[in-house]
């Protein structure tokens, strides 16, 4: 048994890249052979970036934890991996993606794009703290606020879709709770019909029950409490939310305002993707919400993942 943990972990270390090898990999792809490496490292790694979407960092990172978990098989080439962030990342068509990976198969693009968008949204899972593991005692707990992605009309026609952030056009919205004290994701929910539910609708169907059931079982009085925008002003809801108030303290004021900066911030890097940021792409008739739903995990993932590894942050831009 020993032995074949042993020879387990050996294939395990053989599979995995380091930066520097996603580095070579990646430009290879978009400069050609023997081009890449006559450039400045710092023009080398933001060409990569802006290939890619991710650091090096970032790439290697999550390949690593995907071989680790037994995602990854000798047949399985890296550039798939960078195959999926790139689509992720630029919207690219398929056929876009067939000419700059050289892959002569509109089946091989999406089979493989698939497969690995789905992968990496598996890792959210590990990305998505738990509120025991971010509870300091602190009254403020969390951010939360709903940000909606573009997709084409599905049809029937229903209003149900339409967004009023994109003047009636379709959208789905999503959840997102950041920790207050940290960079930490700790809620997402999601996607719902961007017109037929508003941000407060959306936090009463679950994150409201569960907050107060946390708060039963975990904190003692007053409770934690959500920070969130002026349409979570409501009387209802005043045990566990905070809105602007004229009557705050100058100092309580400009700490409400710098932690939903960092909420909005957040939502920014997300849409920095661009299948998060452009009419998303689906066959009529099929689960379209699953699709994007993938996608968004998968971008969500991504951005936990260089937040981690201080790729990127909450106060800079990029």
């Amino acid at each position: 048994m020993a032995e074949s943990n042993a020879e387990q972990q050996l294939e395990f270390e053989s599979l995995k890249l380091t930066p520097g090898e996603f580095l070579a990999i990646g430009l290879d792809i978009t400069r050609g052979k023997n081009h890449w490496e006559y450039l400045k490292p710092s023009a080398n790694d933001d060409r990569f970036r802006k290939a890619f979407g991710a650091a090096t960092l970032t790439c290697a990172e999550i390949w690593n934890d995907l071989v680790v978990r037994g995602e990854i098989a000798k047949t399985m080439k890296p550039r798939y991996l960078l195959l999926a962030l790139r689509y992720l990342s630029t919207n690219d068509t398929q056929d876009d993606l067939m000419i700059l990976f050289s892959i002569g198969s509109k089946h091989t693009i999406k089979d493989w794009t698939d497969a690995f968008v789905r992968k990496i949204q598996m890792l959210l899972q590990d990305k998505i703290l738990s509120w025991e593991a971010v509870d300091e005692g602190f009254i403020f707990f969390m951010t939360v606020d709903g940000t909606h992605c573009r997709i084409h009309e599905p049809r029937p026609f229903s209003t149900a879709w339409s967004s009023h952030k994109f003047g009636g056009k379709a959208a789905l919205n999503y959840e997102l709770g950041l920790s207050i004290h940290n960079h930490k994701l700790i809620w997402l929910f999601g996607p719902t019909p961007a017109g037929k539910y508003n941000d407060l609708e959306v936090a009463r169907m679950k994150l409201f029950p569960t907050m107060r059931a946390y708060n039963e079982q975990h904190s003692k009085e007053p409770g934690l409490r959500i920070l969130a925008d002026n349409i979570f002003q409501v009387r209802a809801e005043e045990d566990i939310v905070s809105t602007d108030n004229e009557l705050d303290p100058r100092e309580l004021a400009k700490f409400k305002e710098r932690a939903k900066s960092r909420q909005e911030k957040f939502n920014d890097l997300l849409k920095k993707w661009k299948v998060l940021d452009t009419p998303f792409r689906y066959e009529q008739g099929t689960d379209f919400q699953d699709q994007h739903k993938a996608c968004f995990e998968a971008v969500t993932a991504v951005v936990c993942y260089s937040l981690d590894n201080k790729t990127s942050n909450l106060f800079e831009s990029d």
